[in-house]
């Protein structure tokens, strides 16, 4: 039987979750106004038991990616094994090779993460994995999960996304859903929570995650299941956990220095310019800026990893899942807000010389800050990277004591990578929508001045719809590419970005993205925008550019501010542009192989490996390729 599908609207209602398909689980009540649209799928073929042929994987011919159906490797039930994802938000594996004071050369005893690095002596280690484009959260979980690539699942941005424009003409943004998820045939995405609550319906999955809106993307409802039985956040979780509390980014329990060593400053409210968005941009820049500030404050929004951790633990206890994903948000939460240091060629010392408080050692890691923004002190961004690969040990020490790990299938991986963001006092430089204002492209019309262009941008990417003349943005992009500014690490004027319409999204751009990467088959051709509407332009930033926030969305983080407020320019470091592609990809399996492999592969493979090492299905497109042949 065909499988069948039919768009329901629910109203905004409040909700208990979750109801778990063997029992309920008391959970925390909260109101949610969810008034997406949700994909009900009814009539569900049967879970095929036979061993069928490997239909393939992604295969890059003539430069393209070529959706096919991912592998079925049926098990029979008995040689069931756990399923677990670890994914740490934002780790570059560059860290990896780092010896404990972030130094190159590390080595055993001395690695600057020595317990992610014994898992890696453990799994095959695939060192040139990449994300796709844009390089950023919700999309490449989905990516992991589902074999996809963005443009294979319609989730184009991170917290919010644009979907439409309504009658009076304004933009239509709505929080990122699982509901905006179909494949280039129109058919709902697939992810393996559904594949394996399909293949074992009486078995129990997890998904724990610090980035509270990435759980409600996943969160699913009576009539459209997830396939995830529980689901926890910080503000949402069993009444058996504690709830998340408060803790430093730079200065974490687990720092044995905090109070000596730096932590990265910030601006100040005054500077030579006092316009609102040059005011703005001071107060969010630093430790001690607005934006660490209010994402140590809201702990149970932005819960540190140990919060993670403990809470895994005591639900593998009491409920013991069979398949997991485990999101660790910290490295990406605290690169935004103080920096990343996984490239020690990047620091240099600070003048004047930092002077550590009286009784303290002056150490000469403590001189060092980032050429790109002398505010990033170095030891304040590795005191995170340990603190994340401690809580990383304590989970791996832990799932081992329950022996959770003795039959199971793990995954090691990053969603993106991260690099800090230039420091400039000149805010022109990367507004990409005063520079098409200024050149007369787009226009203001009406009392309340509404734009016939809306942008929507996040760190190191942006993408701009137009609401009517789309033909202006030919005209947009010439002025966008022509535009020239100067680098302040360099000394040199360049442009910025990069610049893609919608052909560079279908056909690709060498060495930039690949073709279909960004452009999505069936809202755009078939759909014709009905349902999603899909960006016109796309930008990257290079050289570690930040591109504004716009509209008061501070996408990267899930914070929303006053539509109002001014564009301006709220992290320190960041991703989403091609340089942040690189991540981590690690897969153990028991008895199966283990080493370095310098094979390139994407997230999508990691999904569709799993499924192969797991006998399930995915019967959405997927465009991962199977590795099980590599660890087995």
């Amino acid at each position: 039987m065909a499988e069948q599908t039919r768009l329901i609207t629910l109203p905004g209602a409040g909700y208990l979750s979750i109801v778990s398909l063997l029992g309920k689980t008391v959970m925390k009540e909260d109101n949610i106004n969810d008034e997406n649209f949700l994909m009900c799928r009814l009539g569900r073929r049967s879970f095929l038991k036979k061993v069928t042929t490997y239909l393939g994987g992604i295969t890059l011919m003539n430069r393209g990616i070529f959706p096919v159906k991912n592998a079925l490797a049926s098990l029979p039930d008995d040689q069931k094994k756990k399923l677990i994802f670890v994914a740490i938000d934002a780790l570059h594996p560059k860290y990896f090779e780092l010896d404990a004071k972030g130094m190159p050369g590390g080595g055993e005893g001395n690695w600057l993460m020595p317990n992610v690095n014994a898992f890696l002596k453990k799994s095959l280690w695939y060192k040139n994995a990449k994300c796709f484009l844009p390089a950023a959260t919700d999309m490449n979980h989905l990516n992991a999960l589902a074999g996809t690539s963005s443009a294979q699942t319609g989730i184009i941005s991170v917290w919010a996304q644009p979907t439409g424009w309504n009658d009076a003409g304004d933009i239509i943004v709505q929080p990122t859903s699982m509901s905006f998820a179909r494949d280039d045939r129109g058919r709902p995405v697939d992810t393996l929570f559904h594949a394996w609550k399909q293949r074992w319906p009486e078995s129990k999955t997890m998904l724990i995650t610090g980035k509270e809106w990435i759980g409600e993307m996943f969160r699913g409802s009576e009539k459209n299941p997830s396939g995830i039985d529980i689901l926890v956040t910080g503000p949402r979780h069993p009444d058996y956990l504690k709830a998340p509390q408060r803790e430093s980014f730079a200065d974490p329990h687990t720092d044995k220095d905090a109070a000596c060593d730096p932590e990265s400053s910030r601006l100040g409210f005054f500077g030579k310019s006092m316009g609102s968005r040059d005011v703005m941009t001071r107060l969010y820049a630093g430790q001690g800026s607005l934006l660490a500030k209010q994402m140590e404050h809201f702990a149970n929004h932005f819960p540190h990893d140990g919060w993670i951790v403990d809470s895994t633990l005591e639900i593998f206890k009491r409920e013991k899942p069979d398949m997991a994903y485990i999101l660790l948000a910290q490295c990406d939460d605290a690169g935004h807000a103080i920096g990343c240091a996984w490239d020690p060629t990047e620091f240099i010392q600070i003048d004047p010389p930092y002077k550590p408080p009286k009784g303290c050692e002056d150490k000469p890691e403590y001189q060092l800050v980032s050429r790109r923004n002398k505010l990033l002190f170095k030891e304040a961004c590795l005191d995170v990277i340990r603190d994340v690969d401690i809580q990383f040990g304590r989970l791996m020490d832990g799932l081992g004591a329950q022996g959770a790990l003795e039959n199971a299938h793990v995954i090691l991986l990053s969603d993106h990578s991260a690099e800090n963001h230039l420091y400039t006092g000149d805010f022109s430089s990367t507004d990409c929508e005063g520079l098409l204002e200024k050149a007369g492209v787009i226009e203001e019309s009406g009392i309340l001045k509404k734009k016939e262009m809306y942008a929507f941008s996040v760190s190191s990417y942006g993408v701009l719809y137009w609401r009517k003349n789309k033909e202006k943005a030919a005209k947009a992009k010439d002025v966008l590419l022509a535009h020239q500014t100067l680098n302040p690490q360099t000394g040199k004027e360049e442009c910025p970005w990069w610049v893609l319409d919608r052909d560079d999204m279908k056909n690709g751009v060498e060495g930039l993205c690949l073709p279909g990467e960004l452009y999505h088959t069936y809202y755009v051709d078939m759909d014709k925008e009905k349902t999603i509407i899909w960006p016109d332009l796309i930008i990257l930033a290079k050289n570690g550019w930040q591109i504004p926030v716009y509209n008061g969305q501070i996408p990267n983080v899930g914070i929303k501010a006053p539509k109002w407020t001014p564009p301006w320019r709220v992290y320190n470091g960041g991703h989403g542009s091609v340089d942040t592609l690189p991540i981590v990809a690690a897969i153990s399996v028991p008895g199966g192989r283990t080493g370095v492999s310098e094979k390139p592969v994407r997230i999508a493979d990691l999904a569709v490996t799993a499924a192969s090492l797991s006998g399930l299905e995915l019967k959405s497109t997927t465009v991962g390729k199977d590795l099980s042949k590599d660890l087995l």
